[in-house]
């Protein structure tokens, strides 16, 4: 009976592992495809905070871009790109009223935010700006409490003060004591993106209310085509120029339908593969991408403060990290 059992037994045991072994490879596959596409999410994030400021702020012979007619080419590009990515099958009227206005509402409150983030971007550091765009943050979690009642735990206290600090105290410090604490043109820059961060933290918490059922690509269609129509008519009615070198456009595509558009689209492969928490985890090193080309691509200078203001807000959101996938 022994040699009979033994004989049934060790098939199943190499079954089993060998079950096992495929799971696991199954398992790490996943993980690394999740992961792959945070950190490309991350470097395309960083590129389309950085990339943007030589056209803004012009050269000898070119003034610069204005920030409204950036953004109309830039939504307009993604509104198009998006609309070749959905399928046919997926008519637009499946989105519902409620939701197709909760988009309008959050593509007008983004081309807001994101003309004030390049507009801050022209007049201060991209450095300082990589570190400052963290601050929506902050705004995500006051609107959230105040307007919606989220109350605070006591233990979120620590977290959100060094978010406060990396993101905004130690950046706006550092412009002010290299200006002999005057508000200079760096620390208006400061503000403006700070300001930014205020309405994408008002654009965080109307997303709450849309359909989980939406396609992403649906979403990013219609906000890109909102943002493009509203501020492609704010240029033809304030006369803003959308004259440009053409040797920019590259940087405007990549920017624009890489950085703002496909890394959206990244963020969810790595939500499907690896969860929303590891995702936020690892898409928050954008802020260290984007110290890293201000550098490399710019040549600006980075100091140790710079640092330090990175690996508090990396330690806030890990702290943080399962309230900001509730």
């Amino acid at each position: 009976m022994q040699v009979v059992w033994k004989l049934f037994w060790k098939p199943l045991t190499i079954i089993k592992s060998i079950k096992s072994t495929i799971t696991g490879h199954k398992k790490l596959k996943r993980y690394s495809i999740g992961f792959l596409f945070a950190i490309l999410a991350a470097i395309l994030g960083a590129m389309a905070d950085v990339l943007p400021k030589p056209i803004l702020e012009g050269n000898a012979s070119f003034s610069g871009l204005n920030p409204i007619a950036m953004v109309a080419i830039i939504y307009l590009l993604n509104s198009i790109m998006f609309t070749g990515l959905l399928p046919k099958k997926n008519p637009v009227n499946e989105v519902g009223i409620r939701n197709f206005l909760l988009l309008i509402i959050i593509g007008v409150t983004e081309i807001i935010a994101t003309t004030i983030f390049y507009l801050g971007l022209k007049n201060t550091s991209a450095v300082n700006s990589a570190i400052l765009g963290n601050s929506d943050i902050i705004f995500t979690s006051i609107i959230a409490t105040i307007i919606f009642r989220e109350a605070l735990q006591r233990k979120e206290y620590f977290s959100y003060s060094t978010i406060l600090c990396g993101s905004i105290i130690i950046p706006v410090y550092i412009d002010l004591a290299a200006n002999n604490y005057q508000i200079s043109q760096f620390v208006y820059g400061d503000f403006l993106i700070i300001f930014a961060g205020l309405f994408y933290g008002i654009e965080m918490n109307v997303y709450r209310y849309l359909s989980d059922k939406i396609d992403a690509k649906r979403i990013l269609q219609i906000i890109s085509f909102v943002g493009g129509i509203v501020t492609i008519s704010l240029v033809f009615l304030l006369q803003i120029p959308l004259e440009f070198e053409f040797e920019y456009m590259p940087t405007i595509l990549i920017s624009g339908m890489l950085g703002i558009g496909i890394s959206v689209l990244f963020i969810v492969v790595a939500i499907k593969n690896i969860g929303a928490v590891r995702t936020i985890l690892i898409f928050s090193t954008t802020t260290l991408f984007g110290i890293i080309f201000s550098h490399i691509i710019l040549n600006e200078k980075i100091i140790s403060l710079h640092l330090i203001a990175f690996v508090m807000v990396f330690i806030g959101i890990i702290l943080l990290r399962t309230k900001m996938t509730d």
